[in-house]
């Protein structure tokens, strides 16, 4: 990573081509570079009528707008090679004070208690395993639907490089920030022809206030890591346009999948290929011949796509998601407008920011929280399509594009995270596109055309300092979970989600009174927050006051209405109540609550404890349905299932199938896992 983000900002500055020097490398064809100028264009040329494409080959560069950056010819030589890397150097400078940060959320469990990235001898788990199974063997983590093994892979490595020195962790975000800077300019110039409209743009992207959930915390680095990809394999695409080298595409479909292995935003990058052949660059072509390039596109996407899809439904289970939506359908539908908006506002108004944007689902298309955000997106839409701008027109479909899978999944997520702010990462290069446009368009009018443009810049500047300002500023929210929800409380005073989750973090940090006053303003904000229940219940169980646990959980399941909004609260609630009727011995009304908790909500942790119920209770076979119903809930590499199954149905009698269960078990459990030893011994007995 270091090697790749000095020697890409050699080439920039030096003007050197990346994508040339690094295919060569690859090749070991070194000679190409030695090459002189007439002898490389006549290659070039003999690679292009070679190219499968070659019967329209393409001509980016007359397409591009005539360069008519006169402020950029201003400038002395040699500060034109140094400003083409002020974007990297402005990522750089407002992303460094993180590496003064702790780890925060879900840092702790999936770094600091996270026991397999603890020894790289796990990382062929990593490519088997969805983030958070791999990250811990509790059943409540076995699905999800995230499969992210290059993440995986990072935490693995940092793991080795730094143990639990977060400033390395940091480190490793800021570099990769910058290196997605880099890339961001160099994208830019490609497409635009126009430097200087570059340079705007990756500055913005370089200090936007949104990124800072990216950067600043160690676990949002899925977004930037994906992006490094990504955008590597757009910039191999945009050479493949203009050299016709079959191995710039090799290159970018193999950039490509390692995309794909960091998060699942990369599937929209054949949309955006499709989208620039189709539109962006059809001058350079006619319609049939357009088609052609794309279909020989989709050829080199399709089968690395082939191969995550394959490899995702192994490791989920299935290949959308790893469990059915926790949300119905038609609300989540109905929200995707008001999402959009609220998006959108993030990325204009620096203000406001937070881990949680409480968005409540809209339940009818009737409600005027779809009508007015749609009409709104519709005038919006409009707006851009009468400029008739083709740059323009790229930003906006780079930026809805490349936000469409985060509103895509809406019904998997619970309100409070509808809306995040670490989803905008990749977007936020069409906006601040679109904002860099708008910098030229004024540097163009009258009104400033006396001063050469310098008026229009140094609104540019004001806003970078603004927003660089803000970001260095949000970077320190991420200090540790307590500033990070102490951030929300503060965004969103009224929010009860934002007050339960900073008093699971004020207990965590062993301030259990302050946790209880939290959790206490919750439930005063809203009688019907099912967290607030949970976490009082919790605190109380922990203090060994297991009454009051109960009543706790009592109340939340009667002031709770049951719908599809609020059933998997609910059904979590009565889950919980029952285990804890279980332990106060009171067992008719524990397995009562427990069913109801699945009839509520079928799914895998309501069977799985359901029959760990029924297995302390000596109630074998009940205990075999439940652990079977849970089987067909999970994805099949679920370790700990297998081993319930076998200690069941050995005690069943059913030997042959005890047996495979336990070499099942062996099979999928870690080399390290406790209950190895013994199931070995239960092996050799059978």
């Amino acid at each position: 990573m270091e090697f790749f983000l000095a020697y890409f900002g050699i080439s920039l500055v030096t003007g050197c081509s990346f994508a040339d020097d690094l295919l060569c490398m690859l090749s070991s064809r070194i000679r190409f570079i030695a090459m002189s100028k007439k002898s490389r264009a006549n290659k070039i040329s003999r690679a292009r009528r070679a190219s499968p494409i070659s019967a329209a080959p393409a001509a980016p560069i007359a397409e591009r707008p005539a360069n008519n950056d006169s402020t950029q010819h201003a400038w002395p030589a040699r500060w034109r090679k140094i400003y083409v890397s002020v974007p990297a150097l402005l990522a750089l400078l407002a992303s460094i004070n993180t590496l003064w940060n702790g780890f925060a959320t879900d840092d702790h469990q999936q770094i600091l208690n996270n026991e397999f990235i603890k020894k790289i001898g796990n990382l062929p788990l990593a490519f088997t395993t969805s983030v958070w199974s791999f990250a811990t063997s509790d059943i409540a983590f076995a699905i999800d639907s995230y499969y992210r093994p290059v993440f995986n892979v990072l935490l693995t490595i940092n793991y080795a490089l730094f143990g639990t020195s977060a400033w390395g962790w940091h480190l490793v975000n800021v570099l990769i920030h910058t290196a997605v800077t880099l890339l961001v300019f160099v994208i830019f110039k490609e497409l635009t022809g126009r430097k200087w409209l570059a340079v705007i743009a990756a500055s913005l992207f370089a200090v936007h206030p949104t990124h800072a959930e990216s950067i600043a915390w160690v676990s949002g680095v899925t977004d930037p890591l994906t992006s490094l990809f990504f955008l590597s394999a757009f910039y191999f695409y945009i050479r493949f346009r203009e050299r016709g080298r079959k191995g710039f595409m090799a290159v970018a479909s193999g950039l490509y999948f390692l995309a794909l292995l960091g998060k699942e935003t990369a599937l929209t990058l054949p949309i955006l290929v499709a989208y620039s052949e189709f539109f962006y660059f059809k001058e350079s072509a006619a319609f049939k011949q357009r088609m052609a390039r794309i279909l020989t596109f989709a050829f080199w996407f399709a089968v690395p796509t082939a191969i995550y899809f394959l490899m995702r439904y192994q490791a989920l289970g299935g290949i959308l998601f790893g469990s059915s939506p926790r949300y119905p359908l038609g609300p989540a539908l109905a929200t995707v407008p008001l999402a959009m908006t609220k998006y959108l506002a993030l990325m204009l108004i620096p203000s406001g920011y937070s881990y949680q944007h409480y968005t409540d689902f809209i339940e009818t298309f009737a409600s005027l929280w779809f009508i007015a955000p749609l009409a709104f997106l519709i005038v919006l839409a409009g707006g851009i399509a009468a400029i008739r701008s083709r740059v323009l027109r790229f930003a906006a479909v780079w930026f809805v594009v490349t936000l469409a899978p985060a509103l895509a999944v809406l019904r998997q997520f619970d309100p409070e995270y509808l809306v995040q702010e670490r989803y905008l990462y990749l977007p936020s290069m069409g906006f601040c596109l679109a904002v860099a446009l708008g910098v030229r368009w004024l540097a163009a009018r009258k009104i400033f055309a006396a001063s050469g443009g310098v008026a229009a810049y140094a609104i540019t500047v004001v806003i970078l300092i603004v927003w660089g300002a803000i970001y260095m500023t949000q970077n320190r929210v991420w200090q540790d979970t307590i500033t990070v929800y102490k951030n929300s409380v503060a965004g969103d005073p009224d929010s009860p989600v934002a007050h339960t989750s900073l008093a699971i973090s004020y207990y965590n940090a062993g301030r259990p009174r302050e946790a209880e006053q939290e959790a206490l303003t919750a439930l005063a904000l809203d009688s019907e927050c099912a967290y607030a229940y949970l976490h009082l219940s919790y605190f109380a169980h922990r203090s060994g006051n297991l009454d009051k646990a109960i009543e706790y959980l009592e109340r939340g399941a009667a002031a709770i209405p049951e719908g599809h909004i609020t059933r998997h609260n609910l059904a979590t609630i009565n889950l919980n109540l029952g285990l804890l009727y279980a332990e106060r011995k009171d067992m008719d009304r524990a397995e009562k609550t427990l069913l109801r908790s699945i009839e509520i909500w079928p799914r895998a942790v309501g069977y799985y404890h359901t029959g760990q119920f029924y297995f302390n209770q000596g109630r074998f076979e009940d205990a075999r349905e439940m652990f079977e119903q849970t089987l067909r809930r999970v994805p099949s590499r679920f370790a700990m299932i297998h081993l319930r199954l076998g200690q069941v149905y050995e005690l069943l009698g059913r030997r042959e199938q005890a047996r495979a269960s336990y070499q099942k078990y062996l099979e999928f459990a870690p080399p390290n896992a406790a209950d190895r030893a013994q199931v070995m011994n239960r092996l050799s007995q059978l």
